[in-house]
């Protein structure tokens, strides 16, 4: 169908003037009403654009998933499956080793034991999780692909400090982690400082142990209680993830309770009063010969029985191993390192800890 053109007769001269005036006249004379208007579409264009892009990713990332592993690039196809240092590492918790009450949950609650200053290890913390199916390592990527998390080498972590570490660390996804970095790079998610967010996460680790679970129920009653927010145990959980020997090196902070949802943890504690001599601290951490900083495996493999560290760790601190489903409470300045054992997911929350989206 042809559209007929008809000629629009010119203006006369004095017309045209006229018109050009008035219209440069209105080009500068724009409203801040259209420049807010402006603003606004602009804004919503760009959020928008961004919700699309991301529900882009995540349907990306469950075509990924839905094809064979050489498209995925997954190394191992699941948590389990990845190497595992047991024999090295593992040990049965003798109690002249591990020296730690595992209590129940019940038991935990009843004498309500984090109030106390000794380490305790919870068994059976994620019976009924959610986590237990929602973070098996495929899922994990189907679900939350995109969810923020800082990664970093784990020993810049340890020399900073996870509570201090947030500007050190690369903000990546968890897809891109677990896909493109776990298994061919040192790097190490553990940003306590990033906690997860709401929209299924949270709800994977329902019940919260206690005492998380108390802000969850009832904050108000805990902010009119009057007690102090640094002392508060906050909804505020943040995720760990790390292949086999990776882990911490010696290091403190406020009480935390450390929850494993899948792999193992080795853990080596230190009495926090023991460690108030300084020298002591230095001789129990580094050779005082070669003081370099060794990570948490070597440490173990060269220091552990020298220079009567040994003998220290079985009479004043702890050698525990921690398994899946099991919740390790630290209490505030206790020295702590950590290894993984195999491929390890954990759930951790601090005491007083508010961190950010």
């Amino acid at each position: 169908m042809s559209v007929k053109r008809t000629k629009k007769s010119s203006p006369p001269p004095s017309s045209r003037s006229k018109s050009s005036d008035t219209a440069a006249t209105s080009s500068n004379r724009i409203s801040k009403g259209t420049i807010s208007a402006i603003v606004v579409i602009l804004a919503l264009s760009y959020d928008n654009f961004r919700l699309r892009y991301r529900a882009s990713n995540a349907e990306s990332a469950n075509r990924n998933l839905s094809s064979n592993d050489d498209e995925i690039k997954l190394r191992y196809k699941t948590w389990e499956e990845a190497p595992a240092s047991y024999e090295e590492f593992d040990h049965d918790n003798d109690p002249s080793v591990c020296r730690l009450p595992i209590v129940t949950v019940e038991e935990w609650e009843k004498n309500k034991m984090w109030e106390k200053d000794s380490p305790v290890i919870v068994k059976n913390v994620t019976d009924g999780w959610k986590a237990l199916q929602h973070w098996s390592k495929e899922e994990l990527l189907r679900r939350y692909p995109d969810v923020v998390v800082g990664m970093g080498s784990s020993k810049e972590l340890g020399q900073t400090g996870p509570d201090q570490a947030g500007n050190a660390l690369t903000r990546t996804t968890i897809y891109d982690y677990v896909v493109n970095w776990m298994h061919s790079s040192n790097k190490y998610v553990f940003d306590r400082n990033l906690r997860l967010p709401d929209g299924g996460f949270l709800e994977d680790c329902h019940p919260y142990p206690m005492p998380t679970r108390m802000y969850e129920e009832d904050p108000d009653a805990l902010f009119e209680s009057g007690m102090p927010e640094n002392l508060m145990w906050k909804d505020h959980l943040a995720l760990t993830i790390g292949h086999d020997t990776q882990g911490l090196t010696f290091h403190r902070h406020n009480a935390a309770w450390n929850t494993v949802v899948f792999g193992a943890k080795r853990w080596i504690l230190y009495d926090a009063e023991r460690i108030a001599n300084i020298t002591r601290l230095k001789t129990m951490t580094r050779d005082i010969r070669n003081p370099i900083q060794l990570d948490t495996a070597n440490w173990i493999r060269k220091l552990y029985n020298k220079d009567d560290r040994k003998h220290e760790i079985r009479n004043y601190g702890h050698d525990c191993v921690q398994r899946a489903g099991e919740m390790m409470y630290v209490p505030r300045g206790w020295a702590h390192m950590v290894l993984n054992i195999g491929d390890t997911v954990a759930v951790v929350s601090e005491r007083g800890l508010d961190g950010v989206n």
